[in-house]
């Protein structure tokens, strides 16, 4: 039993210091009759900070509630930021007035876990992160920071290899010419395929679109309206990355078709240059290009899905091979009762479908419960490869975590 669990313990420790996935975007909503995230989050293609009306949905949709509820009850103080201690505007302001047109929004959010490896009892932090900002009509003003215990690398604004570190993973600013378009320069998270707080994707983690520290500083425009999502962002690199001979640029980007509710189709590309690849210490072009759905054919049942081809040339060898390659994922859904979330997955990887080596695939699993306000736990067992390492060895994973945000 005990080299299981001291198993179990390394590969949680692997997940959280590499691929952790803070931010809370849920694809599933597909199955409450939303496609667009603009609606519920200040990033318009998801994730980031909610917005008030998101919050209010996460109080009314998300969350279990016991006993009888009203259906037509409003969400109350459970939905606002730190349950409303310092709204003291809204609790002044008299009926039939109208809301401020200048907004100032917070949000902290945090996650954990315990490992409990024999000779070796850990608590990690995988996210520990104000977000905060303001926003006009015109205008919007975003930025966070936080501190985490292992990994993240990439949004380090510390350089403590050993302990913890201070990190920034978004900080931005938009305008908002006109309804449905929004213009930002800053560091973004990357607008490629279906944004997840799902671990440890291969179409995450091979495509290089993480939420933890794979944001890039960048120009965006980004597109919403009832049945189309669009945005397009031209990379400059990432700051908190040194020397500027590893910061990558060029372009990502997607197009989303909702032609109902409950249904939506997208495309994905993404071009990238970088002088010293991160990976492999030499020049590089990498290109990923892709389609991606959701679905819910009934309510409370959501299917998800992407693939990806992806190309990577070693630009520094006059005629060198370039590799390519295809990434994959399905992803299933089901709310059996209000707040408790079942689901199910697949994943697929091969980054070279020219060598000797096997591709590699991951099963899943996972059981999270919205169990009270701003609070819900997740617990996680895979069986598979844990990156997109073809010839990996299979081999079991769990993971568990506790999200709290306010």
């Amino acid at each position: 039993m005990r080299p299981l669990v001291r198993a179990v313990g390394l590969l949680v420790v692997a997940v959280l210091s590499f691929r952790a996935a803070p931010a809370a975007a849920y694809p599933w909503m597909v199955e409450h009759g939303y496609t667009a995230c603009a609606q519920c989050h200040i990033d318009p293609s998801g994730g980031s900070a909610m917005t008030d009306y998101g919050r209010a949905q996460a109080e009314i949709l998300l969350r279990s509630h016991y006993g009888k509820a009203d259906a037509e009850s409003a969400p109350g103080r459970a939905a606002d930021f730190m349950f409303g201690i310092f709204d003291k505007a809204d609790a002044d302001r008299q009926p039939g007035a109208e809301a401020a047109k200048t907004q100032f929004f917070g949000q902290v959010d945090a996650r954990g876990l315990v490992i409990p490896e024999p000779g070796n009892f850990r608590w990690i932090l995988m996210q520990a992160d104000l977000r905060a900002g303001l926003q006009t009509e015109l205008f919007t003003l975003y930025g966070s920071v936080g501190a985490v215990s292992d990994g993240g690398e990439g949004a380090w604004l510390t350089q403590n290899p050993d302990g913890f570190n201070l990190v920034s993973r978004e900080y931005w600013a938009g305008i908002t010419p006109t309804k449905g378009v929004m213009i930002r320069a800053g560091r973004m998270s990357l607008p490629f395929g279906i944004r997840s707080e799902q671990h440890v994707l291969y179409t995450r983690s091979a495509t290089r679109t993480t939420t933890n520290d794979d944001q890039q500083l960048g120009l965006s425009f980004n597109y919403g309206s009832r049945k189309i999502r669009a945005e397009i962002m031209g990379i400059a690199g990432n700051l908190q990355v040194s020397p500027d001979s590893f910061r990558e640029r060029g372009y990502a980007g997607f197009l989303a078709w909702a032609p109902k509710n409950r249904i939506e189709l997208g495309l994905s590309s993404q071009i990238r240059y970088a002088a010293l690849d991160v990976d492999t210490s030499a020049p590089s072009l990498r290109q990923a290009h892709g389609v991606f759905g959701r679905y819910s054919p009934v309510a409370h049942f959501a299917i998800m899905g992407e693939a990806d081809a992806t190309m990577n040339r070693p630009t520094s060898d006059v005629g060198g091979t370039t590799a390519f390659g295809g990434v994959a994922e399905l992803e299933v859904d089901v709310e059996p009762v209000q707040g408790l979330h079942l689901k199910a997955g697949g994943e697929y990887c091969d980054n070279d479908w020219s060598d000797s080596l096997a591709a590699v695939g991951t099963g899943w699993g996972a059981a999270q419960w919205f169990l009270a306000p701003k609070v819900d736990l997740r617990v996680d067992g895979m069986y598979g490869a844990l990156y997109c390492t073809p010839g990996g060895a299979a081999q079991p994973m769990a993971l568990a975590q506790v999200h709290v945000y306010l």
